[in-house]
């Protein structure tokens, strides 16, 4: 607020110079997308606290979602040079019932952090799997975001979903944020039916599992008879994108 108060001033008193006005309209924008992102973590921890956040359940599919994520995410990226690898295994069910916009904000946050404490060029993954549950019409879904960054403390782990608690570590002492990204996180997940693990260790990086229960729409049967017996060829540079489309299409009998 400080920041926003301040650059109206500047303004105000530099209204003929185009490229002041311009930079600080810059600044001006970045200062209030930050203030609207601490007061919607406050309103969201008050939601929580007096337990009236609500999961809505709507129709959405898994890949969209991992790409209105990469599209948020990816000019943090870009700043910093980092690369970021997306993995999918054994998703049989894209087409999904659940909260798309609160499970976005959770790997939001999530890469948001990676990004944060990963240095100049590192490297951020995602994985992804599908595993059946006890319901026909559920699926257990696993996300996996791994990152080589500075990592945390034993003593932190034992913190990290406590409101309002940051590291006290010079090196994250100049990064912005309230302390309540990941207990607003843990949150939904909970309420989502499922669990959020972390590990992490000082200098390697830092891994968080994300597992939570969504239910199928694509239930629908596929006759897969025309594939059967099927040559082809699998060409990547990742060779884990490879193994994984190879698992499915010889799943499919090709």
């Amino acid at each position: 607020m400080n920041a926003i108060i301040g650059l109206t001033a500047i303004m105000s008193s530099h209204l003929d110079d185009k490229e002041r006005l311009k930079d600080c309209l810059g600044k001006l924008n970045l200062s209030s997308k930050h203030l609207l992102g601490l007061i919607n973590e406050v309103l969201d921890m008050s939601k929580i606290e007096s337990g009236k956040l609500v999961m809505s359940d709507a129709p959405f599919d898994i890949p969209t979602l991992v790409d209105d994520v990469l599209t948020i995410i990816q000019p943090e990226l870009n700043a910093k040079h980092q690369e970021l690898s997306v993995h999918i295994s054994g998703l049989e069910h894209e087409r999904v019932l659940g909260d798309s916009l609160r499970l976005r904000q959770v790997w939001v946050n999530i890469l948001s952090n990676a990004v944060k404490y990963t240095g100049e060029g590192g490297k951020i993954s995602l994985k992804i799997k599908e595993s059946p549950a006890k319901h026909p019409d559920m699926r257990e879904y696993e996300f996996v975001f791994e990152d080589n960054g500075i990592g945390m403390s034993k003593e932190f782990l034992e913190r990290l979903f406590t409101p309002f608690e940051r590291a006290e570590d010079e090196r994250v002492s100049s990064t912005q944020g309230t302390g309540l990204g990941m207990t607003i996180a843990r949150s939904i997940v909970h309420l989502m039916g499922g669990e959020i693990l972390v590990s992490s260790e000082e200098g390697k990086g830092t891994r968080f599992t994300v597992r939570v229960m969504l239910k199928i729409l694509d239930t629908g049967d596929v006759s897969e008879e025309s594939l059967k017996g099927l040559s082809v060829l699998v060409a990547d540079d990742d060779k884990i994108a490879c193994e994984a489309a190879c698992l499915m299409l010889t799943a499919l009998g090709m």
